[in-house]
Protein backbone atom coordinates (compact mmCIF):
# COMPACT_ATOMS: atom_id res chain seq x y z
CA UNK A 1 0.00 0.00 0.00
CA UNK A 2 2.98 2.26 1.16
CA UNK A 3 5.20 1.93 -2.56
CA UNK A 4 1.38 2.48 -4.45
CA UNK A 5 1.03 5.80 -2.55
CA UNK A 6 4.46 7.03 -3.21
CA UNK A 7 4.15 5.93 -7.26
CA UNK A 8 1.35 8.28 -7.10
CA UNK A 9 2.58 10.77 -4.86
CA UNK A 10 5.70 11.10 -7.73
CA UNK A 11 2.82 11.30 -10.42
CA UNK A 12 1.04 14.35 -8.59
CA UNK A 13 3.97 15.72 -8.26
CA UNK A 14 5.11 15.28 -11.62
CA UNK A 15 1.81 16.71 -12.87
CA UNK A 16 1.71 19.70 -10.71
CA UNK A 17 4.67 21.33 -11.84
CA UNK A 18 3.44 21.80 -15.61
CA UNK A 19 0.07 23.53 -14.32
CA UNK A 20 0.20 27.18 -14.57
CA UNK A 21 -1.01 29.94 -12.16
CA UNK A 22 -3.66 30.49 -14.80
CA UNK A 23 -4.94 27.13 -14.70
CA UNK A 24 -5.00 26.37 -11.21
CA UNK A 25 -7.28 29.84 -10.94
CA UNK A 26 -9.79 27.96 -12.87
CA UNK A 27 -9.67 24.41 -11.67
CA UNK A 28 -12.40 25.68 -8.77
CA UNK A 29 -14.54 27.10 -11.64
CA UNK A 30 -17.88 24.95 -12.24
CA UNK A 31 -17.49 21.72 -14.75
CA UNK A 32 -20.75 20.09 -14.00
CA UNK A 33 -23.86 21.59 -12.42
CA UNK A 34 -26.19 19.05 -11.02
CA UNK A 35 -29.57 20.69 -10.19
CA UNK A 36 -28.68 23.71 -8.45
CA UNK A 37 -25.43 22.28 -7.30
CA UNK A 38 -22.00 22.41 -9.03
CA UNK A 39 -18.78 19.71 -9.48
CA UNK A 40 -15.30 21.73 -9.78
CA UNK A 41 -12.70 20.39 -11.99
CA UNK A 42 -10.61 20.92 -8.63
CA UNK A 43 -13.47 18.07 -6.96
CA UNK A 44 -13.27 16.27 -10.27
CA UNK A 45 -9.08 15.81 -10.38
CA UNK A 46 -9.30 14.96 -6.77
CA UNK A 47 -11.96 12.15 -7.21
CA UNK A 48 -9.99 11.03 -10.04
CA UNK A 49 -6.06 10.61 -7.98
CA UNK A 50 -8.65 8.78 -5.52
CA UNK A 51 -9.87 6.15 -7.72
CA UNK A 52 -6.28 5.97 -8.78
CA UNK A 53 -5.30 5.30 -5.63
CA UNK A 54 -8.03 2.78 -5.42
CA UNK A 55 -7.00 1.01 -8.47
CA UNK A 56 -10.79 1.19 -9.85
CA UNK A 57 -11.56 -0.10 -13.21
CA UNK A 58 -12.10 1.98 -15.76
CA UNK A 59 -11.40 5.46 -16.88
CA UNK A 60 -10.40 7.57 -13.84
CA UNK A 61 -11.83 10.44 -15.40
CA UNK A 62 -15.26 9.80 -16.60
CA UNK A 63 -15.39 7.35 -13.23
CA UNK A 64 -14.91 10.37 -11.48
CA UNK A 65 -17.42 12.71 -13.18
CA UNK A 66 -19.91 10.02 -12.91
CA UNK A 67 -19.49 9.57 -9.64
CA UNK A 68 -19.66 12.97 -8.39
CA UNK A 69 -22.64 13.71 -10.23
CA UNK A 70 -24.32 10.66 -8.56
CA UNK A 71 -23.15 11.92 -5.21
CA UNK A 72 -24.40 15.38 -5.76
CA UNK A 73 -28.14 13.72 -6.53
CA UNK A 74 -28.00 10.72 -3.25
CA UNK A 75 -26.73 13.83 -0.93
CA UNK A 76 -29.73 15.86 -2.25
CA UNK A 77 -32.87 13.25 -1.78
CA UNK A 78 -30.98 12.68 2.00
CA UNK A 79 -31.00 16.11 2.77
CA UNK A 80 -34.43 16.16 1.48
CA UNK A 81 -35.28 13.40 3.59
CA UNK A 82 -33.49 15.05 6.73
CA UNK A 83 -31.17 12.04 6.79
CA UNK A 84 -27.51 13.17 6.22
CA UNK A 85 -25.08 11.21 8.45
CA UNK A 86 -24.41 12.24 11.89
CA UNK A 87 -20.62 13.64 12.74
CA UNK A 88 -20.31 9.35 14.42
CA UNK A 89 -21.83 8.08 11.61
CA UNK A 90 -18.78 9.97 8.99
CA UNK A 91 -16.26 9.34 11.32
CA UNK A 92 -17.35 5.39 11.67
CA UNK A 93 -16.86 5.53 7.86
CA UNK A 94 -13.80 7.12 7.59
CA UNK A 95 -12.89 4.21 10.17
CA UNK A 96 -14.29 1.42 8.59
CA UNK A 97 -12.63 2.87 5.04
CA UNK A 98 -9.12 3.28 6.44
CA UNK A 99 -9.65 -0.35 7.85
CA UNK A 100 -8.79 -1.68 4.64
CA UNK A 101 -5.69 -0.57 3.69
CA UNK A 102 -4.47 -1.33 7.59
CA UNK A 103 -4.01 2.31 8.57
CA UNK A 104 -6.00 4.29 11.26
CA UNK A 105 -7.92 7.13 9.83
CA UNK A 106 -4.91 9.64 10.71
CA UNK A 107 -2.56 7.91 9.16
CA UNK A 108 -4.87 6.95 5.87
CA UNK A 109 -5.44 11.15 5.81
CA UNK A 110 -1.69 12.13 5.99
CA UNK A 111 -1.13 9.17 3.05
CA UNK A 112 -3.65 11.26 0.89
CA UNK A 113 -2.63 14.49 1.99
CA UNK A 114 0.86 13.19 0.59
CA UNK A 115 -0.43 12.39 -3.29
CA UNK A 116 -2.45 15.26 -3.40
CA UNK A 117 -6.08 14.22 -1.86
CA UNK A 118 -7.20 16.50 1.12
CA UNK A 119 -9.31 16.10 3.93
CA UNK A 120 -12.40 17.52 2.75
CA UNK A 121 -12.34 15.16 -0.80
CA UNK A 122 -11.74 12.44 1.41
CA UNK A 123 -14.83 13.05 3.68
CA UNK A 124 -16.88 14.34 1.52
CA UNK A 125 -16.41 10.85 -0.62
CA UNK A 126 -17.45 8.50 2.49
CA UNK A 127 -20.62 11.68 3.33
CA UNK A 128 -22.27 10.65 0.08
CA UNK A 129 -21.93 7.12 0.75
CA UNK A 130 -23.76 6.90 4.16
CA UNK A 131 -26.58 9.85 3.33
CA UNK A 132 -27.12 7.78 0.22
CA UNK A 133 -27.62 4.27 2.65
CA UNK A 134 -29.54 6.33 5.28
CA UNK A 135 -31.87 7.84 2.51
CA UNK A 136 -32.75 4.05 0.70
CA UNK A 137 -33.73 3.07 4.07
CA UNK A 138 -35.50 5.55 5.20
CA UNK A 139 -37.41 5.19 1.73
CA UNK A 140 -37.49 1.71 0.86
CA UNK A 141 -36.95 0.02 4.45
CA UNK A 142 -40.81 -1.07 5.30
CA UNK A 143 -41.34 -2.45 1.62
CA UNK A 144 -37.49 -4.25 1.64
CA UNK A 145 -38.82 -6.29 5.24
CA UNK A 146 -39.13 -10.42 4.68
CA UNK A 147 -41.53 -12.30 5.51
CA UNK A 148 -41.70 -15.58 6.90
CA UNK A 149 -43.82 -16.93 3.75
CA UNK A 150 -41.77 -15.06 1.55
CA UNK A 151 -38.64 -16.82 3.05
CA UNK A 152 -40.01 -19.97 2.63
CA UNK A 153 -40.71 -19.51 -0.90
CA UNK A 154 -37.08 -18.56 -1.90
CA UNK A 155 -35.72 -21.57 0.05
CA UNK A 156 -38.07 -23.92 -1.64
CA UNK A 157 -37.36 -21.85 -4.75
CA UNK A 158 -33.42 -22.34 -5.46
CA UNK A 159 -31.59 -25.28 -6.85
CA UNK A 160 -32.35 -28.76 -6.13
CA UNK A 161 -33.64 -29.58 -9.52
CA UNK A 162 -37.09 -27.25 -9.35
CA UNK A 163 -38.36 -23.83 -10.54
CA UNK A 164 -41.29 -21.47 -10.40
CA UNK A 165 -43.24 -19.98 -12.87
CA UNK A 166 -45.53 -16.92 -12.94
CA UNK A 167 -48.44 -15.19 -14.84
CA UNK A 168 -47.94 -11.31 -14.37
CA UNK A 169 -50.09 -8.86 -15.03
CA UNK A 170 -48.81 -5.29 -16.06
CA UNK A 171 -49.30 -1.78 -15.35
CA UNK A 172 -46.97 0.89 -16.15
CA UNK A 173 -47.94 4.66 -15.19
CA UNK A 174 -46.51 7.95 -16.83
CA UNK A 175 -44.67 9.61 -14.26
CA UNK A 176 -43.21 12.75 -16.19
CA UNK A 177 -40.84 15.53 -14.04
CA UNK A 178 -43.46 16.83 -12.05
CA UNK A 179 -46.10 14.34 -12.11
CA UNK A 180 -44.46 11.51 -10.08
CA UNK A 181 -46.46 12.47 -6.98
CA UNK A 182 -49.61 11.90 -8.64
CA UNK A 183 -48.74 8.89 -10.52
CA UNK A 184 -47.71 7.16 -7.16
CA UNK A 185 -50.93 8.02 -5.29
CA UNK A 186 -52.45 6.06 -8.35
CA UNK A 187 -50.03 3.20 -8.27
CA UNK A 188 -51.47 3.05 -4.76
CA UNK A 189 -54.84 2.86 -4.71
CA UNK A 190 -54.24 0.21 -7.89
CA UNK A 191 -52.50 -1.72 -5.57
CA UNK A 192 -55.43 -2.36 -3.10
CA UNK A 193 -57.02 -4.11 -6.17
CA UNK A 194 -57.47 -7.64 -5.64
CA UNK A 195 -59.78 -8.69 -8.55
CA UNK A 196 -57.72 -9.62 -11.46
CA UNK A 197 -60.86 -8.86 -13.89
CA UNK A 198 -60.51 -5.58 -12.23
CA UNK A 199 -56.58 -5.43 -12.36
CA UNK A 200 -57.25 -5.69 -16.00
CA UNK A 201 -59.78 -3.46 -16.82
CA UNK A 202 -57.45 -0.87 -14.67
CA UNK A 203 -54.44 -2.06 -16.74
CA UNK A 204 -56.53 -0.95 -19.78
CA UNK A 205 -57.87 2.16 -18.85
CA UNK A 206 -54.43 3.72 -17.40
CA UNK A 207 -51.88 1.85 -18.50
CA UNK A 208 -49.13 2.87 -21.06
CA UNK A 209 -47.45 -0.74 -21.49
CA UNK A 210 -48.23 -2.53 -24.93
CA UNK A 211 -49.69 -5.10 -22.78
CA UNK A 212 -52.93 -2.71 -22.08
CA UNK A 213 -54.65 -3.96 -25.21
CA UNK A 214 -54.90 -7.58 -23.57
CA UNK A 215 -55.64 -6.29 -19.89
CA UNK A 216 -52.05 -5.73 -19.05
CA UNK A 217 -51.42 -10.05 -18.90
CA UNK A 218 -47.76 -11.13 -19.82
CA UNK A 219 -47.68 -14.99 -20.69
CA UNK A 220 -46.24 -17.30 -18.20
CA UNK A 221 -42.37 -16.58 -17.50
CA UNK A 222 -39.66 -18.15 -15.23
CA UNK A 223 -39.46 -16.23 -11.75
CA UNK A 224 -35.44 -16.69 -12.20
CA UNK A 225 -35.47 -14.98 -15.57
CA UNK A 226 -37.41 -11.64 -14.67
CA UNK A 227 -35.80 -8.70 -13.90
CA UNK A 228 -33.52 -8.76 -10.51
CA UNK A 229 -35.19 -5.26 -9.69
CA UNK A 230 -38.94 -7.19 -9.88
CA UNK A 231 -37.88 -10.66 -8.51
CA UNK A 232 -37.66 -9.76 -4.69
CA UNK A 233 -41.22 -8.45 -5.44
CA UNK A 234 -42.96 -11.44 -6.38
CA UNK A 235 -41.94 -13.54 -3.50
CA UNK A 236 -44.30 -14.27 -1.48
CA UNK A 237 -47.29 -13.20 -3.16
CA UNK A 238 -50.23 -15.19 -3.51
CA UNK A 239 -52.68 -15.11 -6.42
CA UNK A 240 -54.38 -12.20 -6.59
CA UNK A 241 -51.78 -10.02 -4.86
CA UNK A 242 -50.44 -6.80 -6.03
CA UNK A 243 -46.53 -5.83 -5.49
CA UNK A 244 -46.12 -1.93 -4.07
CA UNK A 245 -45.46 0.64 -6.75
CA UNK A 246 -41.97 0.07 -8.40
CA UNK A 247 -40.26 3.07 -9.39
CA UNK A 248 -38.98 3.05 -12.89
CA UNK A 249 -37.57 5.74 -15.91
CA UNK A 250 -40.47 8.02 -16.01
CA UNK A 251 -43.10 5.72 -14.48
CA UNK A 252 -44.60 3.45 -12.06
CA UNK A 253 -44.88 0.16 -12.27
CA UNK A 254 -47.23 -2.39 -10.80
CA UNK A 255 -47.76 -5.81 -11.07
CA UNK A 256 -50.79 -8.79 -9.91
CA UNK A 257 -49.57 -12.59 -9.17
CA UNK A 258 -52.34 -14.63 -11.56
CA UNK A 259 -50.77 -17.85 -10.95
CA UNK A 260 -47.60 -19.67 -9.43
CA UNK A 261 -46.33 -22.98 -10.65
CA UNK A 262 -43.35 -25.22 -9.87
CA UNK A 263 -41.76 -26.49 -13.22
CA UNK A 264 -39.71 -29.30 -14.00
CA UNK A 265 -40.33 -30.14 -10.17
CA UNK A 266 -38.46 -32.88 -8.16
CA UNK A 267 -38.59 -33.81 -4.89
CA UNK A 268 -35.19 -32.95 -2.99
CA UNK A 269 -33.17 -35.57 -1.50
CA UNK A 270 -34.37 -35.71 2.27
CA UNK A 271 -31.67 -34.32 4.49
CA UNK A 272 -33.21 -35.00 7.91
CA UNK A 273 -36.48 -36.12 9.63
CA UNK A 274 -38.40 -34.26 12.52
CA UNK A 275 -40.35 -36.65 14.27
CA UNK A 276 -41.74 -37.90 17.45
CA UNK A 277 -43.42 -40.91 19.48
CA UNK A 278 -45.79 -40.84 22.08
CA UNK A 279 -46.27 -43.86 24.03
CA UNK A 280 -49.12 -44.88 26.90
CA UNK A 281 -50.67 -47.44 28.59
CA UNK A 282 -52.89 -48.99 26.02
CA UNK A 283 -56.19 -49.39 28.52
CA UNK A 284 -56.33 -45.39 28.47
CA UNK A 285 -58.65 -45.19 25.70
CA UNK A 286 -59.39 -41.89 27.04
CA UNK A 287 -56.10 -40.58 25.89
CA UNK A 288 -56.82 -42.25 22.62
CA UNK A 289 -59.54 -39.87 21.76
CA UNK A 290 -57.95 -37.17 22.90
CA UNK A 291 -54.98 -37.24 20.89
CA UNK A 292 -56.99 -38.59 17.62
CA UNK A 293 -58.97 -35.59 18.03
CA UNK A 294 -57.09 -32.83 19.64
CA UNK A 295 -53.97 -32.89 18.45
CA UNK A 296 -53.08 -31.25 15.12
CA UNK A 297 -49.12 -30.48 15.78
CA UNK A 298 -46.49 -32.07 17.26
CA UNK A 299 -45.92 -29.35 19.70
CA UNK A 300 -49.44 -29.78 21.09
CA UNK A 301 -47.79 -33.17 22.54
CA UNK A 302 -45.48 -31.46 25.17
CA UNK A 303 -48.51 -30.24 27.68
CA UNK A 304 -49.96 -33.31 27.64
CA UNK A 305 -46.81 -35.14 28.44
CA UNK A 306 -46.65 -32.95 30.93
CA UNK A 307 -49.53 -33.93 32.74
CA UNK A 308 -48.84 -37.70 32.55
CA UNK A 309 -45.95 -38.79 34.12
CA UNK A 310 -46.37 -42.63 32.97
CA UNK A 311 -46.50 -41.74 29.93
CA UNK A 312 -43.29 -41.06 27.16
CA UNK A 313 -42.91 -38.48 24.72
CA UNK A 314 -39.72 -39.32 22.77
CA UNK A 315 -38.45 -36.00 19.99
CA UNK A 316 -35.60 -36.84 17.10
CA UNK A 317 -34.57 -35.28 14.29
CA UNK A 318 -32.24 -37.70 12.30
CA UNK A 319 -31.38 -39.04 9.03
CA UNK A 320 -33.48 -41.56 7.08
CA UNK A 321 -30.50 -43.55 7.17
CA UNK A 322 -30.25 -43.95 11.06
CA UNK A 323 -34.04 -44.46 11.40
CA UNK A 324 -34.68 -48.14 11.31
CA UNK A 325 -36.11 -49.61 8.46
CA UNK A 326 -39.65 -50.46 9.83
CA UNK A 327 -40.18 -47.02 11.66
CA UNK A 328 -38.75 -45.35 8.39
CA UNK A 329 -41.42 -47.11 6.40
CA UNK A 330 -43.97 -45.52 8.37
CA UNK A 331 -42.61 -41.96 8.15
CA UNK A 332 -42.46 -41.71 4.74
CA UNK A 333 -46.03 -42.45 4.66
CA UNK A 334 -46.70 -39.23 6.30
CA UNK A 335 -47.73 -35.90 5.93
CA UNK A 336 -46.36 -33.12 8.13
CA UNK A 337 -48.10 -33.76 11.39
CA UNK A 338 -50.04 -36.76 10.34
CA UNK A 339 -50.42 -39.36 12.88
CA UNK A 340 -49.70 -42.74 12.86
CA UNK A 341 -51.23 -44.91 16.21
CA UNK A 342 -49.67 -48.85 16.42
CA UNK A 343 -50.50 -51.08 19.80
CA UNK A 344 -48.89 -53.91 21.59
CA UNK A 345 -50.41 -55.80 24.58
CA UNK A 346 -50.12 -53.20 27.01
CA UNK A 347 -48.67 -49.96 24.87
CA UNK A 348 -50.48 -47.80 22.39
CA UNK A 349 -47.65 -45.04 20.42
CA UNK A 350 -48.27 -42.43 18.60
CA UNK A 351 -45.85 -41.81 15.76
CA UNK A 352 -46.06 -37.84 14.36
CA UNK A 353 -44.15 -36.34 11.43
CA UNK A 354 -42.94 -32.98 12.35
CA UNK A 355 -40.99 -31.90 9.16
CA UNK A 356 -38.74 -33.10 6.87
CA UNK A 357 -35.98 -31.10 5.90
CA UNK A 358 -34.06 -30.87 2.32
CA UNK A 359 -30.69 -30.01 4.23
CA UNK A 360 -28.42 -32.20 5.99
CA UNK A 361 -28.46 -31.99 9.75
CA UNK A 362 -24.74 -30.31 9.67
CA UNK A 363 -25.94 -28.32 6.58
CA UNK A 364 -29.28 -26.20 7.56
CA UNK A 365 -29.36 -22.73 6.18
CA UNK A 366 -29.09 -19.76 8.36
CA UNK A 367 -32.35 -18.01 7.86
CA UNK A 368 -31.04 -14.69 9.53
CA UNK A 369 -28.62 -14.68 6.84
CA UNK A 370 -30.68 -15.58 4.09
CA UNK A 371 -33.12 -12.77 5.28
CA UNK A 372 -30.91 -10.55 5.56
CA UNK A 373 -29.49 -10.86 2.38
CA UNK A 374 -32.86 -10.91 0.28
CA UNK A 375 -33.53 -8.25 2.50
CA UNK A 376 -30.19 -6.46 1.03
CA UNK A 377 -30.89 -7.79 -2.30
CA UNK A 378 -34.32 -6.00 -2.03
CA UNK A 379 -33.05 -2.74 -1.19
CA UNK A 380 -30.04 -2.55 -3.87
CA UNK A 381 -33.17 -3.05 -6.55
CA UNK A 382 -35.12 -0.48 -5.14
CA UNK A 383 -31.78 2.02 -4.80
CA UNK A 384 -30.77 0.91 -8.54
CA UNK A 385 -34.44 1.70 -9.79
CA UNK A 386 -34.37 5.21 -7.59
CA UNK A 387 -30.99 6.55 -8.89
CA UNK A 388 -31.85 5.83 -12.48
CA UNK A 389 -35.08 7.81 -11.57
CA UNK A 390 -33.03 10.83 -10.26
CA UNK A 391 -31.06 10.70 -13.76
CA UNK A 392 -33.67 11.05 -15.44
CA UNK A 393 -35.53 14.15 -13.66
CA UNK A 394 -32.05 15.77 -12.93
CA UNK A 395 -30.43 19.09 -14.92
CA UNK A 396 -27.25 17.98 -15.50
CA UNK A 397 -25.00 20.52 -17.48
CA UNK A 398 -21.59 19.66 -18.55
CA UNK A 399 -19.14 22.54 -19.58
Amino acid sequence: MKILFKTVHLLVFSVSMLVTPAVAKNLFAPAITVNDKSITYYEIGQRETLLKVLKAPGNPNALARKQLIEDRLKVSVAEDLGVMPTEDEISKGMDDFSARARLDTASFINELSRIGVDEQSFRDFIVAGIAWRNAVQSKFGARSQVSDTQLERTINSTGLGGGLRVLLTEIILPAPPGEEDAAHELAKELSKIKSQDAFSDAARQYSVAPTRTTGGRVKWQNLDQLPPVLKPLIFGLAPGDVTDPLPIPNGIAIFQLRAIEETNYKRATVGTIDYLTYSFPAASSGTLDSLKNEIDHCDDLYGVASKNEDHVLTRLVEKPEKIKRGLLKTLNTLDAHEKHFSSTADTTTLLMLCARSSFAADAVPNLNEMRFGLRNKRLENYAEGFLQNLYQDARIITK
